[in-house]
C-alpha cells in the first residue's frame, strides 16, 4: 500500500484552492489539475508499506496532539520536474505546523517505521506536469485543518486516488 499522513480542509477550502485553479488555468500551456477531492497537505510519505503495519500506523496517529490549526495560503510556487511543473499553494511560514510534522516524524522514527524523511515544504499541490510563462498573483486566505489522515494513494479505475483510511479529527 502508497501511504502517507495528511493535513485535512474543510470543503470551503477545497472550493477556494478549486478557485485557485481555476485562476492559473489560462496561464498554462499544459498541466494537470489535482482533483479536489484529493487536495491536501503531505505531513509526512511513507511510499509503499505493508498493511500489517496499520495498526502501528493508527497508533501513531492517535498519538499525535489534537491542536487546531489554522494556516495562511499566501503564495504560489513551483517545484521544477523535466516532464513539467508542480504548481503549489503555499503556506504561511506556520511554527505550530512546523512543530506538528515534527512530532510526527519522531513518533515514525520511534515506532521504526522505514520511510524516506524529506525536507518538508508546506504546500498543496495544484497542477502536475505543467508548463506555462507566468503565474498570475493569488488572494491570501485562511483556513482551519480538519483532521490529521494516514490517505493511501491508489488508483480506481485508472484515476488516482488519496483515500483516508484513518483519520483524527482536529477541529
Amino acid at each position: 500500500m502508497r501511504l502517507f499522513y495528511a493535513l485535512l480542509f474543510p470543503e470551503t477550502t477545497l472550493q477556494q484552492l478549486a478557485s485557485v485553479q481555476s485562476t492559473i488555468a489560462p496561464y498554462l500551456s499544459k498541466g494537470n489539475p489535482t482533483s479536489k477531492g484529493n487536495l491536501h497537505l503531505t505531513l509526512a510519505f511513507l511510499g509503499e508499506q505493508d498493511e500489517k503495519i496499520l495498526p502501528l500506523l493508527s497508533d501513531i496517529l492517535e498519538a499525535m496532539p489534537k491542536r487546531e490549526m489554522e494556516v495562511l495560503f499566501n503564495h504560489l510556487g513551483t517545484f521544477p520536474k523535466q516532464g513539467g511543473d508542480i504548481i503549489y499553494s503555499g503556506i504561511a511560514h506556520h511554527t505550530g505546523l512546523f512543530q506538528l510534522q515534527k512530532t510526527l516524524i519522531a513518533l515514525l522514527q520511534e515506532y521504526h517505521v522505514v520511510f524516506k524523511d524529506t525536507r518538508f515544504k508546506a504546500h498543496v499541490t495544484l497542477f502536475r506536469r505543467a508548463r506555462y510563462t507566468e503565474l498570475p498573483d493569488i488572494t491570501s486566505f485562511a483556513s482551519r485543518a480538519k483532521s490529521i489522515a494516514l490517505m493511501q494513494s491508489h488508483r480506481v479505475q485508472g484515476v488516482l486516488t488519496y483515500t483516508p483510511l484513518i483519520s483524527k479529527t482536529i477541529q
